[in-house]
């Protein structure tokens, strides 16, 4: 979570970031998507800049979590309750808040910010060819690349509940096996399938080290 204070004051946050990093040994920060409340907003808002400038500073990630309850209400949901969380909504929101933040040129401003997202990305890596070829087409675009090189760079991915070694070589063939961390969800999914499911991929040598420990250490520095 967050060390000690609310994102609704960013400088505020900012500071304690500093100080939950170079003294208490922190790794990195988690937010739970939209902010709430009072001054609540997505993270591309501008007041949002120092937050990102102090992560880049101090070379840690930002983990985006979903959040609950949800921030906006979707009519999709409207009768099944089995669509919302872990199952799809999850997912779709936390995958779009990611989006914003790309195309609201966070990563521009601050090209050493690093992100990671949870299952498989949200899915983004499959989508990268549709986000670039739906950008080509726009009359103003505001960004330094194409959508699609951000992710595995800027935004990296564990696979944290989806464990199918055809969706994992997927996502490596996609942005690179360097944009990869292993993870289980745990309560949610078993430790065994997450296990099973990575022993099963037809990864190299060198890619399963870097998924199951050396993407960590090198991102969490650790």
């Amino acid at each position: 979570m967050w060390p000690g204070s609310s994102l609704q004051d960013p400088a505020a946050a900012a500071a304690e970031l500093e100080r939950a990093v170079t003294q208490l040994g922190f790794c990195g920060a988690l937010v739970n998507d939209c902010v709430y409340g009072p001054g609540g907003r997505y993270l591309d808002a501008p007041e949002y800049d120092e937050v990102w400038s102090a992560l880049e500073s101090l070379d840690v990630p930002l983990y985006l979590h979903p959040g609950a309850p949800p921030a906006d209400e979707w009519e999709v949901l409207r009768g099944h309750p089995e669509l919302y969380g872990a199952s799809w909504s999850w997912a779709a929101e936390t995958g779009g808040h990611a989006l914003r933040i790309v195309n609201g040129g966070v990563f521009d401003r601050h090209p050493n910010a690093t992100l990671i997202l949870r299952h498989m990305d949200e899915f983004l890596p499959f989508q990268r060819s549709r986000l670039d070829s739906r950008f080509a087409t726009l009359d103003e675009r505001r960004l330094q690349r194409t959508p699609s090189e951000y992710l595995g760079t800027n935004v990296v991915f564990t696979n944290s509940g989806v464990f199918s070694p055809a969706t994992l070589l997927g996502a490596v063939t996609e942005v690179g096996a360097e944009a990869v961390l292993f993870s289980v969800d745990y309560p949610y999914e078993s430790s065994y399938d997450a296990v099973a499911g990575f022993e099963r991929t037809t990864l190299s040598d060198t890619d399963r080290n870097k998924i199951a420990h050396g993407n960590a250490e090198r991102l969490l520095r650790i």
